[in-house]
């Protein structure tokens, strides 16, 4: 098999506090605390490891913070770029119920400088590993010389040179920048992402399931879209199949997308259909079922660190019914 290169460009320090419940403006106490190095795309890397794909998880870290990297789990399929600036902070306070209340930091800028040295040991990375995908999850953070978002152009165009395939997970500008760029292979947007990107709201798994064919008409090859309650879908030019699984429990949500993301890249790809060369085409059906078995499996635990696999639940797969209504109602974001 393959590999997967993971891109975090703004890791983060993870505190997870677990409470009975949570009284607002009044002090609360804890009933575990949990502290480790995360990110998005991070999280993605650790769980396709357990699966035992070979995987890289690029972070820039800053210089201060160095020490923390011996704290966290799987440090061997780190790859790091010392860049200025201190790790940004993310805290949860997941309730019994599985209700979770997230206090992020926004992500530390960077120079261009740094932005270059990290896409170098990206694409390095790619190269060694004759990987299959390079995964960029999680938080954009601004490049300080140019007061925007890090341009991932020279990035994604030398990933695909190489012959992987690009997967964004992302959200906000960098996620409607990046969709209509051409340079990317598969995004993992949410139910009410894939509306804000199309620019209405969504009501059925069909009108879903048309805005996912307008990202495929503007070079997206797969939209694999996160629909809560009413599962998941993916979607291609041509084909599309709608799958879910049922939790063995809810405990937190968090990090519940990065788990079907490793799961959709660990089993797209299928043995056999390297055999041809060239850029081996996807099994959506394969894909997505274990993407919305290892998602399942990720709400019942109560950080975003997995432990193992084997206890994740058999999903259902099918083809999608346009005509099912979804239980959670989407929302478009005001713009000014």
């Amino acid at each position: 098999m393959s590999g997967v290169v993971t891109l975090t460009p703004a890791p983060v320090l993870d505190r997870t506090y677990l409470v009975s419940s949570l009284a607002q403006g009044k002090v609360n106490r804890a009933v575990e605390v949990h502290e480790y190095m995360s990110g998005k795309g991070l999280n993605v890397a650790r769980t396709l490891h357990l699966a035992r794909v070979p995987v890289a998880a690029v972070m820039p870290i800053g210089r201060d913070d160095e020490h923390l990297l011996f704290r966290t789990p799987s440090p061997h399929i780190l790859r790091i770029v010392p860049i200025l600036g201190r790790i940004r902070v993310n805290t949860a306070i997941v309730e019994g119920g599985g209700r979770t209340t997230n206090v992020n930091q926004s992500a530390i800028p960077m120079s261009s400088a740094d932005w270059a040295r990290v896409v170098d040991l990206a694409v390095e990375q790619l190269a060694e590993m004759d990987a299959d995908w390079l995964v960029v999850s999680g938080v954009h953070p601004f490049n300080s010389d140019t007061n925007d978002f890090v341009d991932m152009t020279d990035l994604f165009e030398r990933t695909r040179e190489t012959g992987a395939r690009v997967a964004l997970d992302t959200s906000g500008v960098p996620l409607e920048r990046w969709t209509r760029s051409g340079l990317v292979n598969l995004i993992k947007p949410n139910a009410d992402e894939l509306a804000n990107l199309v620019g209405r709201n969504l009501v059925t798994v069909g009108e879903a399931l048309d805005a996912g064919r307008e990202l495929n008409a503007l070079g997206v090859e797969v939209a694999l879209v996160s629909l809560g309650a009413d599962g998941a879908l993916a979607v291609t030019a041509d084909d599309a199949v709608w799958g879910a699984a049922v939790a063995p429990s809810l405990v937190n949500t968090t990090g519940a997308g990065d788990a079907t993301l490793a799961g959709f890249l660990s089993d797209a790809i299928r043995p056999e259909a390297r055999i041809a060369g060239g850029t081996p085409p996807l099994d959506l059906a394969h894909g997505l079922g274990t993407a919305v078995s290892w998602g399942a499996l990720a709400v019942s635990l109560p950080t975003t660190l997995i432990s193992g696999l084997e206890d994740a639940p058999v999903p259902v797969v099918q083809q999608p019914d346009p005509k099912r209504e979804l239980l959670e109602g989407t929302h478009l974001l005001t713009r000014a």
